[in-house]
């Protein structure tokens, strides 16, 4: 809320928050102290009838951001981290509580002799394998003699004196042990699966009998919806035949929402172009143009050289006609201001043809770890070796390594300064080693194109932003209407007549952080669950990346199967379509039709030419994924008009013209009843998961407090 409290920081407002503040901590210090806090009566969850305990809850985060904090050498943790911790967390209590109990009354168990081997036996476990502590730093293949190593040398007490490294490791081996008695069980659930030769043979018959049919249909989008009337009793019927459709894990929230974005005036423009003028001459004069750039410009200082017709028509001529050392603007570019001082002039290449060999610091090692390493590779290429056959072995660039590190031609400002910058000064030939924020490269450079005249300069920029006044303004706009917008119903009559634009956010789960493009709106999303929040409240102002929010909460939705009231809007469409159904099923009875095209002539629609389907088929051509159809058309005999049929996108009836069964399946139908089996292994473990969680009754109420 960085804007707000700038706008609000007045004489009265800082007394007011000062006197708050010194209250709020007198309060929280006598709960804290006491050893009660917020979550003394709450609790945060139920699992399996265990009540997870808020305060017992909290302080496990508490600890376990210590020892993130202590692991890592930081001072805090950001929101990423402590969701993730706040998710491990959450999974231990579901272990306990959930999982453990049942994988003990299987007898499913990890002994010590097998953990042994998953970490330094025969069978090593991926997650093993994939660390590059224990992988040759050429091929990056694991080696388990470094597994060993490290267990002997890195782990004792001499090396570990406060115990970080094997309470790290403890907790990976926990980790190990916890997925691979999980991989058991759900093993043994996958090795219960069996298909019978009779269910193989049905299967197989199903998919490869094929009939050939016509179809006469008449689509929902025929009636606009508009004219058809629905009554309670719809509502109610439809909602007794279909509620299971609805049924959810979560309870959820309907939001509708609308943005005050702040974006900057025509005075804020102008108002940084007079900072810029006064900051010309200084820029002309400064004895030290990094130091004076990097204190004064949005970007870093950075010298570029451009060519003639580069910087744009309010300022190359000037540029290109200059003498060096003159500073030239402001000038407005798009989001930004800018100075331009010209340095002086050079030949210069438009674009160069390299390719390099990467030594990623991204997963851990050392930067002069990866120097050094890239160092000794120049060493052997200087010496014979092929660069482009390292490359393929080595590069950690996926792009390039595959086309033995070559990277093509490319202008200049295209790659990152330092790796840019090596390329364009250097000579063609030229082996360079040179460190970017992705690590070591090793660069060769292939062939540059003939240079040209440019001129060398450096920019001075700064982004045009939103005043404060402005801010004050925006954010006075989003409070008168949040304050006359009290009801839903004052909040869509106000956003018509000031035509507001209503962002529309259909499922809201509890666990969210973020709202459609609102990045870090947990606020809004705390609000929406709140148990004082009311369906059809209008929130107050609240801002989120600099864009003010005002929402409404248009909807709730239970967990489990939602009352008729709660999905009611949702319905409608498909209530109407059953309507219209009603309609059609009547209308397109087939007595006294002695074929497809005389039903066809009397309803004046046009019946489909022949086409073919299988009991496998996913959809019907033309009308689309229509199970219902598939299903009564593979099941008919031959020559009948078909009883109308309701599907996704009308009504149909039909005519099956010819069937022809499938050939005998095969004699050995070992293959085919594997296929079927790893079919159905592959759902077990999402399977197990989900009916784990509904069978246990866990109750996730953490978006309460975090």
């Amino acid at each position: 809320m960085a804007v707000l409290e700038k706008i609000r920081s007045r004489a009265g407002t800082i007394v007011v928050v000062v006197i708050g503040l010194a209250l709020v901590s007198f309060v929280l210090q006598d709960l804290l102290t006491s050893g009660r806090g917020i979550f003394s009566s709450n609790d945060v969850g139920e699992i399996n009838g265990n009540t997870i305990s808020g305060e017992e809850f909290a302080n496990k985060l508490d600890a376990a951001e210590a020892k993130y904090k202590r692991n890592q050498n930081q001072s805090s943790v950001d929101d990423n981290v402590r969701q993730q911790l706040l998710n491990e967390i959450w999974n231990e209590y579901l272990d306990n509580y959930l999982f453990n109990p049942e994988l003990e009354n299987a007898g499913v168990a990890v002994p010590e002799d097998e953990l042994f081997d998953m970490v330094q036996g025969e069978n090593v476990d991926p997650q093993v394998q994939q660390i590059p502590l224990f992988q040759d730093s050429i091929t990056k293949q694991f080696d388990r003699n470094k597994v060993i190593k490290f267990l002997k040398t890195q782990l004792t007490e001499e090396n570990d004196p406060d115990g970080k490294y094997r309470e790290s490791w403890g907790d990976f081996e926990k980790s190990l042990m916890k997925a691979r008695r999980k991989s058991k069980y759900n093993n043994l659930i996958k090795k219960g699966i069996y298909i019978t030769t009779a269910a193989a043979k049905r299967d197989f018959a199903e998919k490869n009998k094929n009939v050939a049919y016509r179809v006469l249909a008449k689509r929902f989008d025929t009636v606009p919806d508009s004219t058809v009337k629905v009554t309670d009793e719809d509502y109610q019927k439809y909602y007794e035949e279909h509620k299971h459709e609805y049924e959810q894990q979560d309870e959820s929230r309907k939001m509708e929402y609308i943005v005050f974005q702040v974006n900057p005036s025509p005075e804020d423009r102008d108002e940084l172009m007079k900072t810029m003028g006064n900051l010309k001459e200084q820029f002309q004069t400064a004895v030290n143009d990094t130091l004076f750039v990097n204190a004064n410009s949005a970007n870093p200082f950075r010298e570029e050289s451009v060519k003639r017709g580069s910087l744009g028509i309010q300022i190359d001529s000037m540029v290109f006609a200059g003498t060096p050392g003159n500073v030239y603007g402001p000038i407005s570019d798009g989001s930004e201001v800018k100075l331009v001082k010209l340095l002086g002039f050079k030949a210069s290449s438009d674009s160069v043809k390299a390719r390099h060999i990467l030594i990623s610091t991204q997963s851990g090692i050392a930067v002069d770890q990866a120097m050094a390493k890239a160092d000794s590779l120049k060493k052997v290429i200087q010496g014979g070796g092929d660069f482009a056959a390292l490359a393929t072995l080595i590069s950690d660039d996926p792009g390039s390594k595959v086309k033995g590190g070559d990277l093509g031609y490319f202008s200049e400002g295209m790659m990152v300064p330092e790796f840019n910058d090596a390329c364009f000064n250097g000579k063609v030939g030229d082996l360079v080693v040179v460190k970017t924020q992705f690590g070591a490269h090793l660069i060769n450079i292939q062939e540059k194109t003939k240079p040209s005249n440019k001129a060398r300069i450096v920019s001075l920029t700064k982004l045009v932003e939103a005043s404060a006044k402005t801010n004050e303004t925006v954010f006075a706009q989003a409070n008168e209407f949040a304050v006359s917008s009290e009801t839903n119903e004052a909040f869509q009559k106000n956003a018509k007549e000031k035509n507001l634009f209503i962002v529309k956010a259909p499922t809201v789960r509890p666990t969210d952080r973020n709202i459609n493009d609102l990045n870090n709106s947990r606020e809004l999303v705390n609000w929406a669950f709140n148990e004082e929040t009311n369906l059809n409240d209008v929130s107050k102002v609240m801002e989120f990346d600099g864009k003010y929010v005002v929402a409404a909460l248009t909807g709730k939705r239970d967990k489990g199967i939602p009352a008729l009231e709660q999905i009611k809007e949702d319905m409608e469409a498909n209530v109407k379509r059953e309507k219209k159904a009603d309609q059609f099923v009547k209308e397109m009875q087939p007595s006294g039709a002695a074929s497809i095209d005389a039903l066809a002539a009397r309803l004046k629609l046009a019946a489909e030419p022949q086409a073919m389907v299988t009991f496998g088929s996913y959809s019907v051509p033309n009308y689309g994924y229509e199970p219902k159809l598939i299903g009564t058309i593979t099941a008919a005999k031959a020559s009948k008009l078909s009883e109308p049929v309701r599907g996704n996108t009308g009504v149909y009836v039909y005519v099956v013209e010819t069937i022809t069964e499938a050939p005998a399946p095969p004699a050995d139908l070992k293959e085919y009843k594997k296929s079927l089996a790893s079919n159905l292994q592959g759902r077990v473990d999402n399977g197990v998961y989900s009916s784990m969680l509904k069978k246990g009754k866990v109750d996730d109420k953490r978006y309460r407090f975090f």
